[in-house]
């Protein structure tokens, strides 16, 4: 292999694409058509979010090597990213009439299985990934996903701890426990995992968006009666309120009561009408 492969190689194992594509636009021209080379490529352009050019490169290569495990594998991964759900499926079962027993490959066919909404499917292929690999990384994050899209978010959060406990600069930990914390009206603390999941991986963008809407809501006050909502749930909000104005009339607080029903509904309003307006003005 050419140092620029393997330069190339490393670039993309530690989540820097764009100097693994400068590493592999050195090479001659009989060198770049080359299987691994169209196989670097592949995965550098999946790394930039270039999934139509990730799912090119596989193609091609896949036209010299139809039976290329590593290239379905890539196809499937653009296919799925790009929503072509039914190609995405193709592919990765195309790799696993060769190896059917690869929990990598088993972890994939179940991410495209939830991505089409098929769960109780991808259930039972993670139950087979697991068979295969108690210990795969890919079973607990595939298992970790499952449980968030059935809305378990009591497990998706274990889930979520179990994995930071194993790789504590797990970027999908990280996010996956941001987003709780973010729907509950915990924007400060959400703020701080959206941010390691930046210092972790920079190279996604929407891991920073994410940690700077997270950032804004805790410092902006005028976010923070919606955040009251978020953290106290609809429900909550709502019994609480009941509580305080019922007890003050039964007290025969009558002028207090009246304060707290303006007030309780002047912060429904505001929950309702200012955020739309913040975020048209935050783009």
């Amino acid at each position: 292999m050419s140092s620029a492969l393997q330069t190339a190689r490393r670039y993309i194992e530690i989540g820097r694409p764009q100097e693994a594509l400068a590493q592999l636009a050195t090479l001659d021209a009989e060198t770049a058509t080359g299987a691994e080379a169209r196989r670097l490529r592949g995965f550098a352009f999946l790394g930039i979010e270039d999934y139509e050019r990730a799912a090119e490169e596989a193609s091609e290569g896949l036209t010299d090597d139809p039976g290329a495990i590593d290239l379905l594998f890539l196809l499937s991964l653009a296919e799925e990213r790009r929503g072509r759900l039914g190609e995405a499926e193709a592919a990765i079962l195309a790799a696993l009439e060769q190896d059917s027993d690869d929990p990598e490959l088993l972890c994939q066919y179940a991410d495209v299985l939830m991505r089409g909404g098929q769960l109780e499917k991808a259930e039972r292929v993670l139950d087979a990934a697991a068979a295969s690999d108690p210990d795969s990384p890919d079973v607990l994050a595939g298992r970790q996903a499952l449980a968030y899209l059935r809305g378990d978010n009591k497990e998706a959060r274990r889930l979520s701890e179990e994995m930071l406990a194993l790789d504590p600069e797990s970027v999908r930990g990280r996010r996956m426990l941001g987003m709780f914390d973010f729907n509950r009206g915990r924007a400060g603390s959400a703020a701080e995992h959206f941010g390691e999941a930046v210092r972790y991986d920079p190279t996604v963008e929407q891991y920073a968006q994410d940690a700077r809407e997270a950032r804004a809501m805790a410092r902006n006050p005028l976010w923070w009666p919606s955040l009251f909502f978020a953290r106290a749930g609809v429900v909550g909000s709502w019994v609480g309120a009941m509580v305080v104005i019922f007890g003050l009339r039964a007290m025969g607080l009558t002028t207090a009561a009246t304060v707290a029903v303006i007030a309780w509904l002047a912060l429904c309003v505001w929950s309702w009408v200012v955020p739309p307006i913040l975020n048209r003005l935050g783009r």
